[in-house]
């Protein structure tokens, strides 16, 4: 059932609470149009074209940038949520960025948020990192760094000599 109304009468009652009188207002009101909401734009526009091939992703103060190849390859879109953890390869951990539900918002800029201690560890990777495909998933995508990382191993020499033995018990003095 829809209603149309082309006017409409208001009365408001006041109470002076001095001297207790009511004063009566009344007010016509005509012309009613239908509101509707307006539909927002969506926009399916790409970024201009950085002219980079490779695709990149830039460690900025607080964010991350993706380049318009990185945008291309990954298909990820505004308002989408991309999260950026690190997955072990081999002996190393490695930052990966995928979609997620519980990740930070891509903005139409093409920024995702990232402060704190996730841009520290990112940092020890680089500040550009180029997008590499995860071979066994869709929609993952390895940021290779620009700076080499440094394995925590320890380079033992190929031949150990063995202890001298010029100590005797006598020369520890050890209450056993």
């Amino acid at each position: 059932m829809a209603w149309n109304i082309n006017s409409a009468k208001l009365t408001i009652e006041i109470v002076d609470d001095t001297t207790g009188e009511i004063i009566t207002r009344e007010a016509t009101l005509g012309d009613f149009k239908e509101v509707t909401a307006k539909k927002k734009a969506t926009s399916s526009k790409k970024p201009k074209d950085d002219g980079d091939p490779v695709a990149k992703v830039m460690l900025l103060d607080g964010k991350v940038q993706l380049n318009t190849a990185a945008i291309n390859l990954t298909g990820y879109e505004p308002d989408m949520k991309i999260n950026i953890e690190f997955d072990k390869k081999g002996k190393k951990q490695i930052p990966v960025m995928m979609q997620a539900d519980s990740g930070n918002r891509l903005t139409k800029s093409y920024t995702i948020s990232c402060r704190g201690s996730k841009h520290d560890n990112l940092l020890e990777y680089g500040d550009i990192f180029e997008l590499e495909p995860y071979p066994e998933k869709d929609g993952y995508f390895y940021l290779k760094g620009n700076k080499a990382i440094e394995d925590d191993i320890i380079e033992v020499p190929q031949e150990i000599s063995e202890p001298e033995d010029d100590f005797t018990d006598e020369d520890f003095d050890l209450d056993l």
